[in-house]
């Protein structure tokens, strides 16, 4: 099955190099592969979402569907299943949806969802989803924690479109509502995706004030807002207990290595 070694090897080095990316020359020299050979891949994989391409920097990265199967995977293990206690235990507390997500290559995903059992309304946030960084409160307080060139190139290189006539797209306004995120340690979502529906995001840190997860529960807007001093103190609560416990997982990886 020489096709799906082929399949593995070219996964295995964009995987190698998530966060920078690989191009079409660099990902040839690496698998002794023919740039047309990893032209023709790339192609059908993107078109399938296992890998995406930055229309920058020709960069291809994962896609969107790995992280789709890789995190039914990573619910069974930790920090993911260690994470799913915290999300339960803020629905529980609330009794909202509650969902986690992750940044990963420059986007967010959604990588957990609780919803209570008596919950009448539903809301799509979906395991796999892409969370759009300027008008998610759970991709905004994350990508306010990143480095700064980071957030610069995040900012101008996104499109910015408006879902609502709340939704941010003056890279201006978006950048100082990021600082604000940055020292409140708190974002929201003001009907900015969906009228009628509002959400709450909190960082989870695994280091001081670095993260890569963010917990968030979500809801009818004039719920959130009545309720908000009571469901901003659950999700303080709760994300401070998450990152305890991830900075004491994190302090233990590092003393392994």
């Amino acid at each position: 099955m020489e096709w799906l070694n082929r399949f593995t090897l070219v996964m295995d080095c964009i995987s190698s190099n998530a966060n920078m990316g690989m191009g079409v020359s660099e990902l040839a020299r690496e698998t002794n592969l023919s740039k047309g050979t990893i032209h023709r891949m790339l192609t059908s994989m993107c078109e399938q979402q296992l890998v995406i391409q930055d229309k920058t920097t020709k960069q291809y990265y994962l896609g969107p569907k790995t992280m789709l199967w890789g995190s039914q995977f990573l619910r069974l293990q930790d920090p993911i299943k260690l994470l799913g206690r915290y999300g339960e235990k803020l629905s529980n507390e609330t009794n909202l949806y509650t969902f986690i997500c992750r940044y990963h290559g420059g986007d967010v995903y959604c990588v957990y969802t609780h919803q209570p059992s008596d919950l009448r309304n539903k809301y799509f946030v979906h395991v796999g989803q892409r969370m759009p960084i300027h008008s998610a409160a759970a991709a905004k307080v994350i990508v306010a924690y990143q480095e700064e060139a980071m957030v610069e190139k995040i900012v101008q290189e996104t499109p910015f479109e408006a879902t609502t006539p709340y939704t941010k797209t003056n890279p201006l306004d978006i950048k100082k509502e990021l600082k604000e995120i940055y020292h409140s340690q708190l974002a929201f979502c003001i009907e900015e995706l969906e009228i009628g529906v509002s959400a709450i995001s909190a960082p989870i840190f695994y280091d001081d004030k670095k993260t890569n997860v963010s917990i968030s529960i979500v809801g009818e807007s004039d719920y959130i807002m009545r309720q908000q001093e009571t469901l901003v103190k659950k999700i303080n609560e709760v994300a401070k207990e998450a990152s305890e416990h991830m900075k004491s997982m994190h302090l233990l990886s590092s003393i392994r290595l």
